[in-house]
């Protein structure tokens, strides 16, 4: 992971951004595709999915965590009028929509060879590990399942981690007036 963001910042920061929405977001690359500047909240912190372009062909928000709003202002995003695309030409915001072929092809043809990941290294695993390091990091998993549109929790639990040997702080130190 640090390589991979090492090299995104170095050679591509709208690709770092993909990489973020995927792992942070949860929005899979072809919803990350059909997202257009109107549906990103700065105030509310949010990034609504519509139903046209989500898996469950639901509408949907989730939430913008700091780390990947920050990196939006650093690209100066919201520059662009609402009616723009999130990842057009060149991954960069853009009133044509792309197809999400544009991150997978990046990551196959360019991040993956220049970093020598092997093929089993894909794009699409940032979402996974985006789950699975949220949960290590004891976030509520009616959180996480929000967060990532599932529409169960047992959906959400495989992701969970079942060989942590470690005790669990939030149990540890659980008390209540029993």
């Amino acid at each position: 992971m640090a390589r991979l963001k090492e090299f995104a910042e170095k050679n591509n920061r709208h690709f770092l951004l993909a990489c973020y929405i995927l792992y942070y977001c949860f929005i899979r690359p072809k919803e990350m595709s059909y997202i257009q500047l109107k549906h990103i909240s700065v105030k509310r912190g949010t990034i609504f999915i519509p139903d046209y372009s989500s898996k469950n062909r639901k509408d949907g928000t989730v939430t913008l965590p700091d780390k990947v709003l920050k990196l939006m202002m650093e690209l100066d995003i919201f520059r662009y009028p609402d009616s723009y695309y999130l990842f057009s030409d060149k991954m960069r915001p853009g009133s044509g929509q792309r197809s999400n072929k544009i991150f997978t092809d990046y990551w196959t043809h360019y991040v993956r060879k220049n970093l020598h990941f092997p093929p089993n290294y894909k794009f699409y695993s940032l979402k996974d590990t985006g789950i699975t390091d949220l949960i290590k990091a004891n976030t509520d998993l009616l959180s996480v399942r929000n967060q990532a549109r599932h529409h169960s929790l047992l959906m959400t639990d495989l992701y969970t981690p079942h060989d942590i040997e470690e005790a669990n702080e939030a149990i540890r130190h659980h008390s209540s007036d029993f």
